[in-house]
């Protein structure tokens, strides 16, 4: 399957667009007409990043995912994460349209140094929702900056999934961006593409199912991305990590797969 290929900082003003916002400051890139012409018009978005769920991954194990890749069969680009391919930075990116340089956010206890999109939603009138695990860049960072602040803990991604429900159910922001955290610490234990991440595979293309269906039920239109891929580490490489994510090293790790329905 081929596409185009995006910058992951075009989804902040792609989304402001589909809201009727402006656009964050920082934000430079113009919209992606392609998700437009599906979700302009749609009065709430939300967007679902399986961490680490890059476009290598989700290629080795689509198979293992029915759900996502049948989302990915109707509608596919591809985007390229910004550097460093490391979680804050990209989620950052997300949310602003910005590179590092400019949103400054390295890791997920920083402060942003640009505005947001959480910030033009509160400016129009409207509120937003951050969800992920406390200690994961969706419970330290998204949460934080949020008006709805959805921080699971102890860690669980089910119980993630179910908080992104409640909250878009209970308090219908129009913005809400969600982390399932496991996928990528799976990928850091056993490497990306060993037999024992097959079990988390399954449970987030479950994840994924539940919360686009469930979201899509109560209006909003839906954006499944990933901030990043991760590679195999050698088994003959000292690190303590099976799995790890640098486009310097494999350039692949920057690219990730997008889809969206409403």
């Amino acid at each position: 399957m081929s596409a185009a290929i995006y910058p992951i900082t075009a989804i902040a003003p792609t989304v402001a667009e589909v809201l009727g916002v402006r656009a964050p400051r920082c934000a430079v890139e113009p919209p992606i007409e392609k998700i437009l012409g599906d979700l302009r018009g749609a009065d709430r978005v939300a967007v679902l990043a399986p961490d680490a769920l890059g476009l290598t991954v989700w290629q080795h194990w689509r198979r293992e995912m029915p759900f996502l890749t049948g989302l990915h069969e109707r509608r596919h680009l591809v985007l390229r994460s910004v550097r460093p391919t490391m979680t804050p930075v990209n989620f950052a990116a997300l949310v602003t349209g910005a590179e590092l340089e400019t949103h400054g956010l390295s890791n997920k206890d920083e402060e942003l140094q640009c505005e947001s999109l959480f910030d033009v939603v509160r400016e129009a009138g409207g509120t937003s929702a951050g969800v992920g695990n406390a200690g994961y860049t969706g419970g330290r960072f998204l949460a934080r900056y949020a008006d709805l602040p959805g921080r699971v803990e102890p860690p669980d991604d089910d119980a993630v999934v179910e908080m992104t429900l409640r909250l878009a159910r209970e308090h219908t922001p129009r913005f809400i961006i969600t982390q399932l955290g496991e996928p990528d610490t799976t990928f850091h234990r056993v490497g990306p593409t060993a037999p024992e991440a097959e079990g988390v595979i399954r449970d987030t293309d479950r994840r994924v199912r539940r919360i686009v269906t469930g979201m899509v039920s109560l209006g909003y239109g839906v954006v499944v991305l990933a901030d990043h891929s991760q590679h195999d580490v050698p088994a003959e490489d000292p690190s303590e990590y099976r799995g790890w994510h640098d486009d310097l090293i494999v350039p692949e790790d920057a690219l990730v797969p997008c889809t969206w329905v409403r």
